[in-house]
C-alpha cells in the first residue's frame, strides 16, 4: 500500500513507479500486487577470504561465489558490500602476486560442453528455459519436500540430453548452465534434511545443527 505516500513514492522509487504505470497500476490510488521471488543465489564457487578459487590464479567474487559471509540467508543490500569488499581484496591480491606474460606466450583456450558436437535432439532453448523456470518455482520454491524434489530431479535429468547436443547460441549455453545449476540446487536441497535460512523443508521443519551445520560442496 503506497497510497499514503503518493508524491514521495514517485520521487524515491521512480523505476518501480514507472513500471507500475506500464502495467496499468496507479500506485497513488491502487495497491501494488506483491509476490515472493528468488533474487539471490546463496551457493556458488567456493573461495577463500581473498576470492581465490581451487584453481591457481582464478578468482571470483559476488553472487557467483559461496564465501559464507551471509550465512543461510542474505540480508538486504549486504551483497553490495560483499562485492565491494571481495572485489577490493582480489585486486590487492592480484597486484601483489600476479606474474605478467607477453601475449605471444598465451595459449588459445577452447571451451565446449561436448567434444563430439553432435546433433542429438531437436529442442527450443527459450521454451525449455521457461519449462525449467516453472519447474524450479513449483518444486523448489519457498516450501520444499522430498517428493517434489525427487520429481524435479527426474525432470532435470530428462533435460540433460542438451549436453550431448551442439551448443551454438547464447540461449543454448545459458540453458545448459541453468540445467547444471538446477541440478545442484535440487540435489543439495534433497540431501539437506533440515530447514535453515532460506531453505525450508516441510518434512524436516527444524534446524539440525548436529548433522547439517556445514556446506555441501561438489
Amino acid at each position: 500500500d503506497a497510497t499514503k505516500i503518493k508524491d514521495k513514492f514517485s520521487q524515491r522509487f521512480p523505476t518501480i513507479y514507472k513500471n507500475c504505470f506500464t502495467l496499468g497500476i496507479n500506485p497513488e490510488k491502487e495497491y501494488i500486487p506483491v509476490a515472493p521471488a528468488a533474487h539471490y543465489t546463496m551457493g556458488g564457487i567456493k573461495t577463500d577470504i581473498w576470492g581465490q578459487t581451487s584453481l591457481t590464479n582464478l578468482y571470483a567474487c559476488g553472487e557467483c561465489t559461496s564465501t559464507g559471509v551471509h550465512g543461510a540467508n542474505r540480508l538486504a543490500s549486504n551483497s553490495l558490500l560483499e562485492g565491494l569488499v571481495f572485489g577490493n581484496r582480489i585486486a590487492r591480491k592480484i597486484k601483489k602476486n600476479i606474474t605478467l606474460s607477453s601475449i605471444n606466450q598465451s595459449e588459445e583456450l577452447k571451451l565446449s560442453y561436448n567434444t563430439h558436437q553432435e546433433k542429438y535432439k531437436e529442442y527450443n532453448p527459450v521454451e525449455l528455459k521457461k519449462e525449467l523456470q516453472k519447474l524450479m518455482w513449483n518444486k523448489l520454491g519457498i516450501i520444499r519436500n522430498s517428493s517434489d524434489l525427487k520429481k524435479a530431479l527426474q525432470k532435470i535429468n530428462q533435460w540433460k540430453f542438451i549436453f550431448k547436443s551442439e551448443l551454438k547460441t547464447a540461449d543454448d549455453f545459458e540453458l545448459a548452465n541453468l540445467i547444471i545449476l538446477a541440478d545442484l540446487i535440487a540435489n543439495s536441497a534433497l540431501k539437506r534434511e533440515e530447514s535453515r535460512g532460506a531453505h525450508y523443508r516441510e518434512d524436516f521443519p527444524q534446524r539440525d545443527d548436529i548433522n547439517w551445520k556445514k556446506h555441501i560442496v561438489y
